[in-house]
């Protein structure tokens, strides 16, 4: 990665995926929402059972969040200042 830009186009990619596998879960199953098409593969968490769908969805979260915070220090570590 030989540009900042690429850092930030995957750190944007990991924060969807994120959003997607953790996020929307909460919230498709606090609206009653069920999603269709290629999206539905990406919340497969919200299609399990009660006590697992939760524990998925959140390190689902815990997971992007900690991927970014790595590829933001990679970042600052190879492009200081």
């Amino acid at each position: 990665m030989n540009d900042p830009k690429s850092y930030d186009g995957l750190s944007s990619f990991v924060f969807m995926l994120g959003v997607y596998a953790g996020v929307v879960p909460f919230i498709s199953k606090l609206f009653g929402w069920e999603p269709d098409g290629p999206k539905r593969f990406l919340v497969a968490a919200a299609r399990l059972p009660s006590p697992a769908w939760w524990i998925v969805s959140l390190l689902a979260i815990g997971a992007a969040f900690a991927l970014l915070c790595w590829i933001d220090a990679a970042k600052k570590r190879r492009f200081p200042g």
